[in-house]
């Protein structure tokens, strides 16, 4: 997975640090509030696919103490591997889009949304080692009742992402209406 995620979050992390640029279409101000609809539905449905994908990965590894679904923990995660360069794509067509200068606060609130998702996705292939490094040593479970091992994957948008969205909008449609 270590090396399947590795081209993708470079990617990833080259656009976050602005090493790069990729040409997008303008986005015309009659056609910016459902470009921003366009995006914010992406974003949901993106993030419940991940979470089922993510779910999905972990799944593969086994109940404990039972063998892991190697072939499903390989399609797993070629599809996160998959989901991770769909995710650099969509921050390409935020971050590089050109759209009324009114509408910077909206993009600025989108950017990142999903980019900080996909950076947790390169924490999994980590995770993975502490697990397999706790094989053979007294981390504690027995054979009768094996240590789980929990982590948790936030799938979340940011903290007041409703309010500041709303009020986001509402600064666009008076901008505009001047």
């Amino acid at each position: 997975m270590r090396h399947l995620n590795k081209p993708e979050l470079k990617r990833l992390k080259n656009l976050q640090a602005g090493h790069y640029y990729s040409p997008q279409p303008l986005v015309e101000e009659e056609a910016f509030i459902g470009w921003v609809v366009e995006k914010t539905d992406a974003i949901t449905r993106f993030l419940a696919t991940l979470e089922g994908l993510i779910h999905r990965l972990f799944a593969s590894w086994g109940e404990p103490g039972e063998p892991a679904e190697v072939e499903e923990m390989r399609d797993a995660s070629i599809l996160v591997r998959d989901a991770l360069a769909a995710t650099v794509d969509f921050e390409e067509s935020l971050q590089f889009a050109h759209i009324p200068e009114e509408g910077e606060e909206i993009r600025t609130l989108l950017m990142n949304i999903l980019g900080s998702s996909a950076v947790g996705l390169g924490e999994i292939p980590e995770k993975l080692d502490e697990m397999v490094s706790m094989i053979n040593t007294d981390h504690g479970g027995t054979v009768e009742e094996p240590l789980i091992v929990r982590w948790r994957f936030p799938f979340e948008l940011p903290k007041s992402f409703r309010k500041r969205s709303h009020r986001a909008l509402r600064t666009y449609q008076r901008r505009i209406q001047r």
